[in-house]
């Protein structure tokens, strides 16, 4: 039997004000750009198995991490994420 449904339907709501974003923005425009950092960080390591003297790649990966790690901190600070270990 053949799956002719193969599609996903994704609803995305965007509010613009005047003066801000609404959070799903925000989150979503963060969550591309840790993407672009991650697929950055991972085709530059790539390249750099490649090459003989690799050690000229080493501050723009450095560069990426930075940038990652900082907008994972913005991520969570917009959207107030909350990491709570239990103890049961």
């Amino acid at each position: 039997m053949e799956n002719d449904n193969k599609h996903t339907d994704l609803d995305i709501q965007l509010t613009a004000k005047k003066d801000e974003l609404s959070l799903k923005a925000k989150g979503a425009g963060l969550l591309v750009l840790i993407a672009i950092c991650i697929i950055g960080i991972i085709l530059l390591s790539l390249k750099m198995a490649d090459m003989k003297e690799s050690t000229i790649l080493y501050p723009p990966i450095l560069f990426l991490l930075y940038l990652t790690y900082n907008l994972i901190a913005t991520l969570d600070a917009v959207l107030g994420l909350a990491v709570r270990c239990r103890d049961d």
